[in-house]
């Protein structure tokens, strides 16, 4: 938007400017029902993360006074992200809210840097600042999770945010004289002990203050990321870059830090390790049995003037090649067991080995000049499905099946297409 455009804007209606925020994606639960039965219905993989990682369900986060829209939308997303879905939003700042009023300060605003803490309730009463819309910059920056954002409840003040919670974690940038501190490992391991005991809440403070000591005494722990660097000031800002110790960092990134390690203490065995692909999409065993009789058919239609060794020679070279076969057999062997097989990697190899011993399957030579042997061999193989009724074109499907039951191979649609027409021509 221009200058110009920018200074009109206040003066404009304001669905001449700004967009309707966008629609909660799910209803509410009727009256009555369990309190999780409209994500469940709305979004089924919400059921299945409360399924694997039940603990998850038992923990609250708690914004107090963000002040950047673009923060508390991205707080939304990754806390969606680790499958943690009970957001709080304690007295946020009036950039937070949609609002028609000119912001020229929204980009300092974004990050906390540069402007004192504000709060929405001084300038539009608290009963407004717990009802107005969420800005349609907090919206955007959620993306998926504009769900989770548009349900966060909104609380007057840090009691109302806690309510039901039996145990509260505050993040804080430093130490703070009487609060147990820990580092955000320590901390999800305490987390996932006392979520099988009530519900949890972990407290974020302000992105420029944070937390404040009154926001700080419902703690029963505080929790710090370590970071790196020397402490040095960053630029003209209060703030520091890093240091040796726990010191300040973005309001978003905290909680992705802190949601993650939430998520990996929560969820048991099943989400340390190795990642690997869905089990329904790697190879078996027995498949990969026959992989292997498949790739060794294929070596073994390569061998040179086989039918030149008589099989009552006594120059030993038939055991030879018997020798040389059980060798590269378990070669073979050896590199399907190397590691789990994805089936769509493992579908290259098939394709490989069955078009090799399709060329050894054809009498023709090719002669056209381009045409290689497993090309004269495919189109052999469709003209005679042309010869059996010269009175109608062969389809996709009927070429297909043939080339299957005679040389055992796979073409895409294109490729038979263009067999079928290099058979009618010839």
């Amino acid at each position: 938007m221009s200058a110009v455009a920018s200074r009109l804007a206040p003066r404009l209606a304001p669905s001449t400017v700004r967009r309707p925020p966008p629609e909660r994606h799910r209803a509410r639960a009727p009256l009555g029902a369990a309190p999780d039965a409209a994500d469940a219905r709305e979004h089924p993989w919400i059921s299945d993360v409360r399924t694997n990682s039940p603990l998850l369900s038992d923990v609250r986060f708690v914004l107090c006074n963000p002040q950047g829209p673009a923060n508390v939308g991205a707080c939304a997303r990754v806390m969606q992200n680790f499958g943690i879905y009970d957001l709080k939003l304690c007295d946020v700042g009036p950039f937070v809210l949609r609002s028609d009023e000119a912001r020229e300060t929204l980009d300092e605003a974004s990050e906390g840097e540069g402007r004192s803490p504000e709060r929405a309730s001084s300038e539009i009463g608290a009963t407004a600042a717990t009802t107005a819309p969420l800005s349609e910059e907090a919206m955007r920056y959620a993306c998926a999770a504009d769900w989770l954002l548009a349900d966060a409840e909104r609380c007057e003040t840090v009691e109302d945010a806690l309510r039901g919670c039996t145990f509260v974690l505050a993040t804080t940038a430093r130490p703070r004289s009487g609060t147990p501190l820990m580092t955000a490992r320590e901390a999800a391991e305490r987390v996932r002990a006392e979520a099988k005991n009530g519900k949890v809440a972990v407290l974020f403070g302000n992105e420029r203050t944070g937390l404040t000591n009154e926001e700080l005494s419902w703690a029963h722990a505080a929790v710090a990321i370590p970071t790196a660097g020397t402490g040095k000031l960053c630029r003209k800002s209060l703030k520091y870059t890093g240091g040796t110790g726990p010191t300040s960092l973005n309001l978003s990134h905290a909680i992705g830090i802190t949601a993650y390690e939430i998520f990996m203490a929560c969820s048991g065995d099943d989400a340390k390790g190795e990642i690997l692909p869905e089990k329904q999409k790697l190879l078996s065993v027995d498949e990969k049995v026959t992989l292997r009789d498949e790739i060794i058919a294929a070596r073994r239609a390569l061998d040179v003037l086989t039918m030149d060794i008589e099989p009552s020679s006594s120059t030993g070279a038939e055991d030879d090649d018997d020798e040389l076969s059980a060798r590269e057999a378990r070669a073979f062997e050896r590199i399907l067991a190397a590691a789990p097989m994805h089936r769509s990697d493992a579908a290259a190899l098939f394709q490989l080995s069955r078009r090799v011993s399709a060329m050894a399957k054809g009498s023709v030579i090719a002669q056209t000049p381009g045409e290689n042997l497993l090309d004269a061999t495919i189109i052999e193989c469709v003209r005679e499905l042309v010869d059996l009724d010269a009175s109608s074109r062969p389809t996709v499907k009927s070429a297909r099946g043939r080339l299957r039951a005679q040389l055992g191979v796979s073409l895409t649609n294109r490729e038979i297409e263009r067999a079928i027409e290099r058979a009618i021509d010839s």
